[in-house]
């Protein structure tokens, strides 16, 4: 049987031979290629190619590489203990993430981090003025908006509790953070501090206004964050393992997308589901050939053998109507995109495809970034 090996990278040759230290040393066969057939010493650039069934470990060995060489820490080297992460409001909404983050922690074999971000105007005022007329008063007042949250905090950790002895939630270990700063921006702190598997966020579903705090919150960190985040409508029932759960994931399909997809099916692995894979034609590309799309649908099928697929396609300039079409006729459970890096203007200007959905979708929504 004939081997297939295609190109994770293209680098000078000692970059090239460093990622292929690295992949070697997570049990990838790797080898370098010229790309000027010239010695790969003296090439200008030198391919390394790995075989094709190795390909999302590889790109996930790349991604953990680029993020190391951001921080300058050893990812690659660095023992992960899965955590998810569910920011909370107190709100009927962010109990229901609560409920589907433990059901997920449970089955990621994961810790649940619980986090509130309290926000003090009246001290971010007195920082503006920069005054002292008003210590006493701020001081007091700051302290009771601490003690308010304290006892929230507690409130929620007795309810879970409870719920847990009920078995209305899986016995999982659970903690809770306690942070000070608009939430969003604490939010966002502490996941690139401890690096969660995953965040777990409530929303109101389609009927919200963008002006709603919680739904807003969300769709800042779906923009902003690196982890994965599960977006989870209010009136959304908990998975259920013996259900079948039809499931779109929607992405251009290439090297960054599979990525994703493969982060996927490591979160739902343990369910009964049908994957609806959903191209998003660009503007550019008006002849998506039937070679290209049975070429995807052949990778999926002989990665993820078992796996139920079925291919569709949307066109990128009807992207909102399109996902929504999909979601509506094919009864989607769960809708996974792949949010790409944006810059400011764009964030401010054009939202996400991910962001706007939140405002427009009673459909959970599991968003990862490249």
């Amino acid at each position: 049987m004939q081997t297939n090996f295609v190109t994770v990278a293209i680098h000078t040759y000692e970059r090239a031979q460093v990622l292929k230290t690295l992949l070697e040393r997570v049990g990838i066969e790797a080898h370098l290629h010229s790309v000027n057939n010239v010695q790969p010493e003296v090439a200008a650039g030198v391919r390394v190619r790995i075989k094709e069934k190795d390909l999302t470990h590889a790109l996930q060995v790349i991604e953990d590489l680029e993020i190391a060489q951001l921080t300058g820490e050893d990812v690659l080297n660095r023992p992960k203990t899965p955590v998810v992460m569910i920011p909370v409001d107190f709100s009927d909404y962010s109990i229901r993430a609560c409920e589907f983050g433990f059901k997920m922690a449970k089955l990621m074999t994961a810790k649940v981090v619980i986090l509130h971000a309290y926000y003090s105007p009246v001290f971010s005022i007195a920082q503006l003025t920069e005054t002292l007329s008003y210590d006493i008063y701020e001081n007091e007042a700051v302290k009771q908006i601490i003690k308010k949250a304290e006892a929230d905090v507690e409130n929620l950790v007795n309810l879970l509790k409870r719920k847990m002895q009920k078995n209305e939630l899986p016995s999982v270990k659970f903690s809770c953070e306690l942070k000070e700063g608009v939430p969003e921006d604490a939010i966002l702190a502490y996941a690139k501090d401890h690096e969660p598997s995953l965040i777990v966020m409530g929303t109101r579903g389609k009927d919200q206004k963008e002006a709603d705090f919680i739904g807003s919150v969300t769709a800042e960190i779906i923009d902003r964050s690196r982890v994965p985040v599960l977006a989870v409508p209010e009136n959304m029932s908990l998975f259920d393992k013996d259900m079948e759960y039809n499931v779109a994931f929607a992405s251009g399909f290439d090297q960054k997308d599979l990525l994703a997809f493969d982060k996927m099916m490591q979160f739902l692995k343990t369910f009964n589901i049908k994957v609806f894979l959903t191209h998003i034609q660009p503007r550019k590309d008006k002849n998506y050939s039937k070679e290209q799309v049975q070429g995807i649908e052949d990778y999926f099928s002989k990665h993820y053998e078992g796996f139920n697929f079925e291919f569709l396609s949307i066109k990128e300039e009807h992207l909102l109507t399109g996902l929504q079409n999909v979601i509506q006729e094919k009864s989607i459970g769960l809708l996974v995109l792949n949010s790409r890096k944006r810059n400011l203007f764009t964030h401010l200007f054009n939202p996400s495809v991910a962001h706007k959905m939140i405002f427009h979708s009673d459909t959970p929504m599991l968003v990862f970034h490249s």
